[in-house]
This record gives C-alpha cells, sequence and structure tokens, in this order.
C-alpha cells in the first residue's frame, strides 16, 4: 500500500513539459498563420500559401506561379494555479514564425512548408506552481523522507544516488517552474487536380522536438531541482482532397496521419546525485532513456460557401485522435478525443480590403485530475475564442494578412494529488483551480513571383 501510495502521490511531478497550449487538442496545434487568427476557419481556405497547411488539396485553385508566405505571430497569455488561498501565475510573450512556399503550373502543384505543430514557445512560473506546492507539501508530510531514504528498499544497486534526505517539518521556498517546447515541423508534397471539381494532395511531415525544463525550490535550505532536455523526431503523412463544384461553394478535407515520438531524456548535471534525480527516476525520467508521447492524428474538413456577393461563410470541424496515440504512462488520463469547431464571416468591401470575424469552440476531453505536469503548466481546458482579421492586397502579386484572437478558457478544478498524506478522514479536499487566457496576433506577407 505505501508503494502504490508514493507513486500515485508523485505520478506526473517532473514527467514532462507543456508549452502554451493554442488553438488544436492537447499536444496539436493549429495557429500556422496570419490568416487563421483573423478567421480560426481555414480548413477550405484556397486565397493563400498557408493552404499548404490548412487544405493542401485546396491550392489548385491558387493562380499559377510561386507563392511565398511568411508570418509572425505575437503571442501572450497569463495561466494561474489558485491553491489555498494563494495565487501562482505565469506570464508569456513569444513570436512564433511560420513560412510557406507554392508552386503551382496548371494541373500540378509543389509545396513545403515550415510550422509548429506543438508547443510553441516557453512558459515561467517565477513564484512556483501547483507542482512545486505539491513537492512541498510531500517533503513537509514525511513522505519524501521515507521515499529517499538510502536505506529505502525501493533502492538497490541499479538505482541512481539516492541524494539528500528531505526530513519531515520543513517548508518550501524559492519555488520556480520553467518549460520551453518546440516541435519544429517541416512538410513537402504535391498536389494534382483532377478535373474542375476534384483536386487530391499528398505529403510528408518530419517533425523535430525539443523541450527544456527546470522546476525547483528551496527545502529547508537545501535546493530541490528537476532539470532535465528531452528531444524526439518522426515522419508523418499528410493528405488532402478538395471539391469544388462551383463559384460559390468549396470543400476541404485534411488528415494528418500519427507521428511517433519516443523523447530522449538527458538529467542534466544540476539534478545528477540529487533528490530531483530521484523524483525524475521514480517517475520515468531516466537519463539516457526515453519516453513515449505521439503526436496525434488529425481529420479535418471545412466549407467555404459565397452565399453574398460580398459575404463568405466560413465553417470547419478538426477531430484530434489522442485517445489512438501513445502517450506512455498517461495512455489512462485521456477520457477521448478532443475536437474543435470553428465558424468565420469574411466581408469583401472591395477589390483590395476583405475582413473577418470568427469564433472556436475547443473541447478537450481530459479531466483536471488526471492532469500530468505537462497539463498541470499549461492546463489542457474546454475554450471559447473570437478573431477579427483583415486582408489587403497591395497589388495583384502582393497582399498582406492581419489577425487578432483571443481565447478564453475555461476554468476547471481538480483535487490536490498529495491530499491523503495531509487531510485526516471526513476533512474536505483541497482543490487547485486552473485558469487561463491566451492572446494571438498575426501578421503575414504573401507574394506571387511569376
Amino acid at each position: 500500500m505505501r508503494t502504490w501510495f508514493r507513486h500515485t502521490l508523485l505520478v506526473g511531478l517532473f514527467l514532462g513539459l507543456a508549452a502554451p497550449a493554442f488553438a488544436g487538442g492537447i499536444d496539436n496545434k493549429q495557429n500556422f498563420s496570419a490568416a487563421y487568427a483573423g478567421s480560426l476557419s481555414r480548413n477550405a481556405a484556397t486565397d493563400g500559401a498557408d493552404v499548404a497547411a490548412y487544405n493542401p488539396a485546396g491550392m489548385m485553385l491558387l493562380e499559377n506561379g510561386f507563392h511565398v508566405e511568411v508570418d509572425l505571430q505575437p503571442f501572450a497569455f497569463d495561466y494561474d494555479h489558485t491553491y489555498g488561498g494563494s495565487d501562482h501565475s505565469a506570464d508569456f510573450k513569444s513570436v512564433v514564425p511560420t513560412a510557406f512556399g507554392i508552386y503551382k503550373k496548371d494541373r500540378w502543384a509543389i509545396w513545403g512548408a515550415f510550422t509548429i505543430n506543438g508547443g510553441g514557445g516557453e512558459i515561467e512560473y517565477s513564484n512556483g506552481n501547483i507542482i512545486t506546492q505539491e513537492i512541498g507539501a510531500l517533503a513537509t508530510s514525511g513522505i519524501l523522507a521515507g521515499l529517499f531514504n538510502p536505506a529505502s528498499p525501493i533502492y538497490n544497486s541499479g538505482t541512481p544516488n539516492p541524494g539528500q534526505i528531505l526530513l519531515p517539518g520543513g517548508t518550501m521556498s524559492n519555488e520556480y517552474a520553467y518549460a520551453e517546447s518546440y516541435d519544429y515541423t517541416f512538410t513537402t508534397g504535391l498536389a494534382y487536380k483532377i478535373n474542375s471539381m476534384f483536386s487530391v494532395a499528398a505529403g510528408l511531415r518530419y517533425i523535430i522536438t525539443d523541450k527544456n525544463v527546470d522546476i525547483h525550490g528551496t527545502y529547508n535550505s537545501q535546493l530541490v531541482i528537476g532539470a532535465y532536455e528531452q528531444e524526439a523526431d518522426g515522419f508523418g503523412g499528410i493528405f488532402g482532397l478538395n471539391i469544388h463544384p462551383n463559384d460559390k461553394l468549396n470543400i476541404g478535407i485534411r488528415y494528418e496521419t500519427r507521428v511517433n515520438l519516443d523523447w530522449d531524456t538527458t538529467v542534466k548535471d544540476e539534478s545528477r546525485g540529487t533528490v530531483g534525480e530521484n523524483i525524475l527516476f521514480i517517475n520515468g525520467r531516466v537519463h539516457g532513456q526515453s519516453s513515449a508521447r505521439d503526436l496525434p492524428a488529425v481529420f479535418a474538413v471545412g466549407l467555404e460557401w459565397k452565399f453574398m456577393p460580398k459575404l463568405t461563410l466560413k465553417p470547419s470541424f478538426t477531430y484530434f485522435f489522442e485517445d489512438d496515440a501513445d502517450w506512455g504512462t498517461q495512455n489512462y488520463a485521456v477520457d477521448g478525443d478532443s475536437y474543435e469547431i470553428g465558424l468565420a464571416l469574411q466581408y469583401d468591401i472591395n477589390d483590395a480590403w476583405s475582413v473577418s470575424t470568427g469564433y472556436l469552440y475547443i473541447d478537450v476531453d481530459m479531466k483536471p485530475e488526471n492532469f500530468g505536469i505537462i497539463e498541470k503548466m499549461s492546463p489542457a481546458l474546454d475554450c471559447h475564442a473570437v478573431s477579427l482579421g483583415a486582408k489587403y492586397k497591395m497589388s495583384e502579386r502582393l497582399a498582406l494578412t492581419f489577425g487578432l484572437a483571443g481565447y478564453f478558457y475555461v476554468d476547471d478544478t481538480a483535487p490536490a494529488t498529495y491530499l491523503p498524506a495531509l487531510v485526516g478522514g471526513g476533512e474536505r479536499t483541497p482543490e487547485v483551480t486552473y485558469d487561463k487566457v491566451f492572446y494571438q496576433a498575426g501578421i503575414g506577407i504573401q507574394y506571387r513571383f511569376f
């Protein structure tokens, strides 16, 4: 019972890294362009080089020539963990670049894209968060003292140095939590126009991921630090079908395969031989070993309907197959698959200017009580988002796109995972409340060379 209890209390501590949660599922991100920031619905798009990411078969409706697009997306957010009357917040600012290139000639096209399909920046809790609070409470309760005693039967000659002993009755101070994550995604493929109605596309995707974690605090003047890096890479495919019955209606369909990712772990020197390394060891983050966290498959469908001469309606649906992905020790945590529903309206002011507005709902099927460190750092919550956008065609070859979106997540609560060690029978379970607000801007420039 005691061994099970220790593992249950510590599961998720120092397990991984979460980056800011943009639009998408738990891990998958969809914020690839300024046009998305301004509409939140691009699954049937045919009017920019970013269709390489959202509707690759739709690029066959572009004009012949070499289309290049570069987008910069500034992000800012405020995350809060509220527990026991105290608030632990994280502020984040970053600029994420993406780039797209398409060469289209009559019935064929070739494309390449650089996007961030997971992660996307860094997050810093300068006064700690629920994770450091849990570690401090576990140490204070005496649980860590038994766990990290060199005489504990959990250790043998094959384990790391048991390190220091955290005696009960102390306090945790100088808490700090930092995480950085990027899934650099490179995609290339071909598209073909079968006839005036149907076009298809297929591409190959390569993802290189990089994560960096530093979580620490001081317990009775003793530094407790868990610092490590993880790297992984993998290949996947992307397939598209575009259906264009007439000039007023377009349908885009996209499928992205799962990308198998096994994260190779490097425990940093400052954590080697310490309590921090022992916590990592207990939770499967062992120097030189790997753990699975695949990027789930994606199915997306969208429609663009020009129901009035100047008005276009753009609904989208995107589904993330998280239940089929291998997430190692966290496979149990996913209750189902996430999805998002978007709806945008575009108004064409004249031949040069158009404006748009959009709404997005994100449903994430993971309960807060199942959060690991990935979700605790960046909570996986349901979300409502709204956007405003504009596009200016400076010439037949040059266009600028602007977007601004706000993501307002639904607060949720969960019991503190260390609770049974601290609360006697009949007492109310303390809870942690997860809250976040996220803002995205975007500016994109597109040019057609010939």
